[in-house]
């Protein structure tokens, strides 16, 4: 396993661990958002996502909140989806029921 990956996967973990439910929120409707936290700690990385569920991409390997996932056929890099359908998804929201 590689360093970065090594350091990619322990940066996920912690961030699911900053907060109670978050493998539901970044999985449920914040996904794109987390893939952003990631871009912006791992700049050369990339987000692909199919409508329904957004990863993060570095070096050949995705991730979500998860850790380690696999993409399936539909996944495209997210910037060749238009504006309009970008923002919609950027700004879905989970809403916790307590």
């Amino acid at each position: 396993m590689s360093a970065i990956h090594t350091e990619i996967l322990k940066t996920i973990e912690l961030i699911r661990e900053s907060f109670e439910g978050s493998e539901v929120v970044y999985t449920e409707g914040s996904c794109v958002k987390f893939a952003m936290i990631l871009l912006h700690i791992y700049p050369k990385g990339r987000i692909l996502y199919d409508l329904n569920h957004a990863l993060f991409q570095y070096e050949g390997m995705c991730y979500d909140i998860r850790g380690e996932a696999i993409p399936d056929d539909n996944h495209i890099p997210i910037e060749d989806y238009g504006l309009l359908q970008m923002w919609g998804s950027m700004n879905l929201k989970y809403k916790i029921k307590l």
